[in-house]
């Protein structure tokens, strides 16, 4: 992307899912500014960032930790807020934390102690959501909704760490609507543990609207923002 036509691009997609979350918002009765566009960039190049910067989203999402950390470098002074949306890896939980990120997808307790641990080293708290798998997929990452309240509680005890909320993936599916219930679920969870856990991570390019009218704070938009993702890193970050 290295034309005006493609920030244009950019800028018209943002609009557009602009308009999608505050249509939403409407039908369930919700002020559209309770919900956060997390522009989800994975092999994106930074001047597409840029675009997107530029028509107005502030909020990035990564999931692979060395592209978070190369564009973090690439962007600093940009005031971009990022967040983590992939499998965090422990060995990974410092660049995380340098950049200032979001986890939304923390699911276990060896991660959330690394993300404290180097979070407490340099003098900051690290925020995370706690990914909740809805689907018993066998296969699924993700803490169980029997073993949730646990999980939570032994995160609470890492010094260093802060849960924000919860965040579900449910199993893809043609029609938007099959996600309902995993949205509406992860909603009482949430509701459920208190103490801080205001933010629902849930909803993507495909069922956003659901994800919104179920109660979403962030909605993790990648395709409807950037276009097609690319097939292999930029060359920029190469």
């Amino acid at each position: 992307m290295s034309t005006a036509g493609g920030a244009a691009a950019v800028a018209g997609r943002v609009e557009r899912v602009r308009e999608r979350i505050a249509a939403a918002a409407e039908r369930a009765g919700r002020d559209p500014a309770e919900v956060t566009l997390v522009a989800v960039a994975k092999l994106q190049p930074v001047e597409a960032i840029r675009a997107a910067l530029a028509a107005g989203v502030a909020d990035v999402g990564e999931s692979y930790a060395q592209e978070l950390e190369a564009k973090a470098a690439q962007l600093a002074g940009t005031g971009v807020r990022w967040h983590f949306v992939g499998r965090l890896q422990r060995n990974k939980a410092g660049t995380v934390v340098a950049a200032g990120a979001l986890v939304h997808s923390l699911a276990s307790v060896p991660a959330a102690r690394a993300l404290g641990r180097r979070a407490h080293a340099r003098g900051t708290v690290a925020r995370a959501l706690v990914q909740v798998e809805l689907d018993e997929r066998p296969a699924a990452h993700g803490v169980r909704p029997a073993e949730l309240e646990g999980f939570v509680a032994a995160c609470r005890a890492v010094e260093g760490l802060e849960l924000a909320g919860l965040m579900v993936m449910p199993a893809a599916a043609a029609d938007p609507e099959a996600c309902r219930p995993a949205f509406r679920r992860a909603a009482e969870l949430a509701r459920s543990l208190g103490h801080g856990m205001r933010h629902l991570s849930m909803g993507m390019t495909d069922d956003l609207e659901v994800a919104v009218e179920e109660g979403a704070t962030l909605v993790r938009v990648g395709t409807a923002v950037f276009g097609p993702r690319p097939a292999r890193r930029p060359a920029d970050l190469a």
